[in-house]
């Protein structure tokens, strides 16, 4: 048996993704209206570092699951974690989406790559979802330089949206499957009580 905490990770993607559409909807343009997304910003992104430093480091999961997870979600976190330093500061975010940029690729490699090797129970899920989300990278630094324009901000709604529905969809499979008592996780029992 091996520690799998996955369905966390997940959660955690889901509700960064909620938080930025809330975020794209209320304090794109405003500073002062922004600030108060700085502790969710921030809880966001610990949880990922934490648990995605964790996943790099330790390797729990079978294979190349612990690279294809963990990697992603440390970049992620730490996208998050500066965008909740620099909306906590005023400062411009442009530096924290071109590393946005950057996180984004890489998210776009590993959702090909899930897709290529048929990794997870439901790969083109599993892989749209960080194709989705790496595309939300790649287009941040557009849609905050052009964060005026109202079509461009729609856009980004629909995408973020679309990024968190795959995602719910993924995470609910995942913590259904996780929790049910008949699966393997149900079944298992710690060391010291066999």
């Amino acid at each position: 048996m091996f520690v799998d905490y996955l369905t966390v990770f997940m959660a955690d993607v889901v509700a960064g993704l909620g938080v930025l559409i809330a975020f794209v909807l209320k304090g794109l343009n405003d500073s002062e209206k922004a600030k108060p997304f700085a502790p969710a910003f921030a809880a966001v992104g610990l949880l990922a570092i934490a648990t995605g430093l964790h996943m790099v480091l330790t390797w729990p999961l079978p294979g190349s699951h612990n690279i294809a997870f963990g990697e992603p979600f440390l970049l992620y976190g730490f996208v998050f974690l500066a965008a909740a330093i620099a909306v906590a500061k005023g400062w411009d975010l442009m530096p924290t989406t071109i590393f946005a940029l950057f996180a984004g690729i890489y998210a776009i490699i590993v959702g090909g790559s899930i897709i290529g090797y048929g990794m997870t129970r439901h790969p083109a899920t599993s892989g749209l979802g960080f194709i989705a989300a790496g595309l939300v990278g790649v287009l941040s630094p557009v849609v905050w330089k052009l964060r005026e324009n109202k079509v461009i901000r729609f856009l980004g709604i629909v995408l973020l949206a679309l990024t968190l529905l795959l995602w719910f969809i993924t995470m609910y499979g995942s913590l259904t499957g996780h929790i049910n008592p008949q699966g393997s996780f149900g079944k298992w029992t710690p060391i010291p009580m066999r």
